[in-house]
């Protein structure tokens, strides 16, 4: 199975016990497909990124509203070209900024639809499509949009006040975190306490982790 099939399938089992709604589960896989954006070839990708903020941030800018959304963006692909692979954006530290990062870039596409008098189903699935669009593998993008959409649409809303931080954040940084720790698994391991440790953290660290997770995971449940 390809590597970002199981790093969406993980991201899924490990975000679903916590936040069972469709919305956070695409955040999660979303979450889970970017850390790979340090790779070499992925530098297209991070072009995108960075150009597809500073196009946001000028049309933001020229209408006079917030341009928060588009220097996220750009700052995400800043750290994404000068990481090294399974580095800095595969450690906690960077995993805690870039899960920061992209909750602003959520949380601020979501307000900047409110402006417009969408629906909230609406401007969820918007930023599903957009955020999708930009990280998802081609391979899975169709399936993944499909799903997501429609499951936004079709599936009721949890009733109580469904966006907030806490909603928007806690999927991402599992799906980033779930990407780490899978990526412990393979024989080069993570450095995931970079820059304060070079070390690479391997299989028996990633089984200590999903321990915990396990842990975690039924005390919240039961």
């Amino acid at each position: 199975m390809a590597s970002y099939k199981k790093h969406a399938i993980f991201a899924l089992i490990f975000t679903l016990p916590f936040f069972p709604n469709v919305f956070s589960l695409a955040l999660a896989i979303i979450g889970s497909s970017l850390p790979d954006f340090d790779h070499e070839l992925k530098k297209k990708n991070i072009s995108i990124l960075f150009f597809t903020g500073l196009a946001l941030t000028l049309i933001t800018y020229i209408i006079g509203l917030p341009y928060t959304l588009g220097i996220m963006l750009m700052n995400m692909a800043l750290i994404f070209y000068l990481s090294k692979h399974r580095g800095f954006t595969h450690s906690l530290l960077g995993i805690f900024i870039l899960s920061i990062f992209l909750t602003i870039v959520v949380i601020s596409s979501y307000f900047f639809l409110t402006v417009w008098g969408l629906e909230q189903q609406l401007i969820l699935a918007l930023i599903v499509l957009f955020l999708g669009i930009l990280s998802i593998n081609k391979h899975i993008l169709i399936p993944f949009l499909i799903l997501s959409i429609s499951g936004i649409f079709l599936i009721p809303l949890p009733p109580y006040d469904f966006f907030n931080l806490y909603i928007v954040f806690g999927p991402i940084f599992l799906g980033f975190l779930s990407h780490s720790i899978l990526d412990m698994f393979n024989p080069k391991g993570v450095q995931f306490l970079r820059p304060f440790l070079p070390t690479n953290f391997k299989k028996p660290i990633g089984i200590i982790l999903i321990g915990i997770w396990v842990l975690i995971t039924f005390f919240y449940v039961f």
